[in-house]
């Protein structure tokens, strides 16, 4: 017969301490000391506790069923120059919001820059509005974040941006979406596949656009093989590369198709297009082909990720951060009609 597991007080009288202290150890709760909680976990697996897998989720059914009492505020950390220049950043923002209100949380808007990003003007903020997990969105280049005290927020970064410290992140998989594009041109007909792009965008993503065409470029003849065009994407210089490399179809972002559109080149005409990052707002009347990178879906999913370490008591940088990769879709729009299509 399997030996029972050690009750609570048992785990008390054998630690040195009351059956509450075990209740809060056991559930990593960061009302009492790291110290205190390592002790009693390490006598409650020493006697041969184990917890109990369906009471937590019967206290997670009774939690999450029921009706919504707002418990505490996340923070959505966000820098204005992105949010500026980008509609993704209300995509983000309203994906964060909508969930944390389903889970019962309030969210709070937080500048990165300016007076607000302040790093004690930061701290302030966080602990007056009972701020205790935080959603980072995107910034407008990588970087640092090592200002704020990390140790008191469950935490997790949307997109690869944040370098230090190394938090939880939530990103799309965008080696998968660039294999996806590449997959469907080919069933299209296109042979000459291009990539224009600014550099500091694909440094954004780890590089990931730029490898997945070229990694698949050398499974392909090398009369069908186009290197990629990384830079600031100036009119001038698409000219010089497209009259090189004369690519049949371009993918990119705002910059390659204001270029192409620029420089007179019919879409898809002269050139299909492919947008790395749909729906493409900039022109509406233009319905462009590209991926969709389900922005609002990674917002819930980093959502899903602060509220689960809330619920298990994490708090900091953890040693062993995960990484939550979203799928994106194609979506078909006109730009890419197919090599028979536009002969």
């Amino acid at each position: 017969m399997p030996k029972p597991a050690p009750t609570m007080r048992e785990i008390a009288r054998e630690a040195g301490c009351s059956v509450m202290t075990v209740s809060l150890a056991l559930r990593n709760s960061h009302r009492i000391s790291a110290d205190t909680r390592r002790h009693v976990q390490e006598v409650a697996r020493r006697l041969g506790y184990r917890p109990n897998p369906m009471v937590s989720a019967l206290m997670t059914h009774l939690s999450t069923s029921r009706p919504v009492v707002h418990q505490a505020n996340i923070a959505f950390l966000a820098a204005r120059e992105v949010w500026r220049q980008s509609w993704v950043s209300e995509e983000l923002y309203g994906g964060v919001r909508d969930r944390a209100e389903e889970l019962g949380f309030l969210v709070d808007k937080i500048w990165l820059d300016g007076s607000e990003g302040s790093p004690d003007r930061l701290q302030k903020i966080l602990r007056s509005r009972n701020i205790q997990g935080a959603v980072v969105a995107p910034l407008p280049e990588t970087g640092v974040l090592d200002a704020i005290h990390w140790e008191d927020l469950s935490s997790v970064a949307i997109g690869n941006t944040v370098i230090s410290p190394r938090l939880h992140r939530v990103t799309n998989h965008q080696y998968h979406g660039m294999q996806l594009i590449l997959e469907t041109l080919r069933a299209k007909g296109y042979r000459r596949i291009g990539l224009a792009l600014e550099t500091f965008v694909d440094d954004k993503v780890d590089r990931t656009w730029s490898s997945g065409l070229t990694g698949y470029q050398l499974r392909w003849p090398v009369k069908e093989r186009v290197p990629p065009l990384l830079g600031l994407i100036y009119p001038d210089d698409v000219r010089k590369w497209m009259t090189r490399h004369r690519p049949d179809v371009v993918i990119g972002l705002d910059r390659a198709l204001d270029s192409l559109m620029e420089l007179g080149i019919g879409i898809p005409g002269d050139v299909a297009f492919v947008h790395l990052s749909v729906p493409y707002v900039a022109f509406p009347e233009i319905d462009v082909s590209g991926l969709n990178q389900q922005w609002r879906a990674a917002a819930a999913a980093a959502v899903d990720s602060v509220v689960a370490q809330l619920y298990r008591n994490e708090r900091g940088i953890s040693r062993e951060p995960k990484t939550i990769m979203l799928e994106g879709a194609w979506y078909e729009g006109t730009t890419t009609p197919g090599r028979e299509s536009v002969r």
